[in-house]
């Protein structure tokens, strides 16, 4: 079984992984897991590593190439944890977006904090370090080689080395991390297949059959996954508007330098509508959900009417019922009361 992509909706979610596994657990076999991922959603992680423990047959995980955050929680479910000499392990604490008021975002905190712990609990079933000397690995985002997971017993066994593979998701995902190791990046080739080259190569043309075609001087080479992230990431940033950099890529795709770039614009333009209408908070759920300015505007317009829209009674009042009137001065009160101003006058 693989799990070579992010994990959760975008990805490899628990559903599937666990359909998979109660497949493979009809016959009792061994199972061994290949992992190459940067992490991603807790839960469905916690969902993965809870069935793996829970398999009658012995469950061995390899980490082909990358096992960063919650992916190297799926990787302590192992009865046998290998990695090549060349793959890394990195751990760090459980992080969200969070919107709402005070009392949701204390209750968002205190789940993270649980999590955290559960995190913990797994990495100490295989090491002999103290919660608190774990804790502090977390803290700092801490990567480790093989050879360093195998010292603290993070890792059973070490492997020759495999040359490193990545999707651009993967490669993309490494981004938002502080201190991804240089010479992990170097190593990753990554594959983009809207630019994989052809699996049967074609004979060169004769110069006098064809002319060579010359690629249109206005046409841009491909952008690496990895750097469009680390773009995004920069230029949110320096734009103030780092909360977005996740939702952007999640609604834009990394497909190109482009598109990526009017991302950036609209979900700048989208933040400074979410700050007039005084709700910052929902700019990353607009981006993420992909709206463009157009629909954010409305959906704010929506919220705003909604929060502050008056009740009127339109009910219409039988004759004589003055129970549902309000009070104030009538039409036929001013006339009569300048009626009687005139008469007074006049006598």
């Amino acid at each position: 079984m693989r799990i070579y992509d992010e994990i959760g909706f975008w990805g490899v979610t628990a559903k599937d992984f666990i359909g998979e596994l109660d497949a493979a657990a009809s016959n009792g076999a061994q199972v061994v897991v290949a992992i190459n991922s940067p992490g991603g959603d807790v839960l469905d992680a916690f969902a993965i590593y809870n069935a793996l423990k829970r398999y009658a047959g012995r469950v061995t995980t390899r980490i082909d190439g990358i096992a960063a955050s919650s992916a190297s929680l799926v990787a302590m479910a192992g009865d046998t944890i290998v990695m090549p000499s060349n793959a890394m392990m990195m751990i760090h604490n459980p992080w969200t977006f969070a919107i709402g008021d005070a009392d949701a975002l204390r209750s968002t905190a205190e789940t993270i904090e649980k999590m955290q712990a559960s995190f913990i609990a797994a990495y100490a079933s295989h090491t002999d370090l103290s919660d608190d000397e774990i804790a502090k690995m977390m803290d700092e985002e801490t990567w480790l080689s093989a050879t360093e997971a195998k010292a603290l017993g993070l890792c059973d066994e070490i492997e020759d080395p495999v040359k490193l593979q990545a999707s651009i998701n993967v490669g993309a995902a490494l981004a938002r991390f502080r201190d991804v190791p240089q010479g992990l990046i170097d190593q990753i080739e990554e594959i983009d297949p809207a630019h994989a080259p052809a699996s049967t190569p074609q004979p060169e043309p004769s110069p006098r059959a064809v002319a060579p075609t010359p690629t249109p001087a206005h046409t841009p080479p491909p952008v690496a996954g990895s750097t469009l992230a680390a773009h995004v990431f920069t230029a949110c940033r320096e734009g103030g508007i780092a909360e977005l950099a996740e939702p952007i890529i999640v609604s834009c795709g990394l497909r190109d330098q482009t598109s990526v770039d009017a991302r950036i614009s609209e979900a700048r333009e989208i933040s400074g509508l979410c700050v007039a209408a005084k709700l910052p908070d929902v700019a990353p759920e607009f981006v993420a959900s992909g709206l463009n300015v157009e629909q954010a505007r409305a959906r704010l317009f929506e919220r705003v009417t909604a929060a502050n829209a008056t009740h009127i009674d339109s009910t219409q009042r039988p004759q004589g019922d003055q129970s549902r009137t309000a009070g104030g001065l009538s039409a036929a009160q001013i006339y009569a009361t300048r009626r009687t101003a005139v008469q007074a006058k006049r006598s």
